[in-house]
């Protein structure tokens, strides 16, 4: 299980998307696109699914150390993680709260230094987001200008009729 959406796969276990998507709160096609990778969920739909299964934030995110969050941790969960701000995880010195969290990655705090890891996979598909969106817009403005001169055609050829 390299990535992450094979590991919330392998969590969900013989639940369906449904049942598991109604559990952590998203909707199916939400869940199919994570566990495609095809999109990265939120930092409250990670923790809702460590919340569900009982595996570590670390583990789900990384792919290293236990699957399980040991028992002395408790389950992990949005009340514990904004209570302090941070909350530490074995392995790593922290993941910042999603308030303060960037919006292109998930920041980690080694040694009290924010650092941001972005990673290529999430750069590709925010530039391939970027270039639908340009295309959208354009085919959307390309189809205002067709049907404008569709009604204008239409009313000229009214006019070509009716003077016979």
């Amino acid at each position: 299980m390299k990535t992450l959406g094979s590991r919330i796969r392998f969590v969900r276990g013989a639940l369906s998307q449904e049942v598991f998507a109604a559990k952590i709160g998203v909707s199916k096609g939400s869940l199919g696109g994570y566990e495609r990778d095809e999109n990265l969920p939120n930092s409250d739909i990670i923790l809702k699914i460590c919340q569900e299964t009982g595996v570590s934030v670390e583990w789900l995110l990384l792919g290293t150390g236990a699957p399980a969050a040991s028992d002395e941790e408790g389950p992990v969960g949005p009340g514990k993680l904004l209570a302090g701000g941070t909350l530490t995880l074995p392995g790593m010195m922290g993941v910042v709260a999603p308030s303060s969290m960037p919006q292109n990655g998930i920041a980690f705090v080694p040694d009290g230094k924010m650092i941001q890891q972005e990673c290529a996979r999430c750069r590709r598909l925010e530039e391939r987001l970027e270039r639908l969106e340009d295309e959208r817009r354009e085919l959307s403005e390309e189809n205002r200008r067709l049907w404008k001169e569709n009604s204008l055609l239409n009313a000229r050829l009214a006019r070509m009729k009716a003077r016979g």
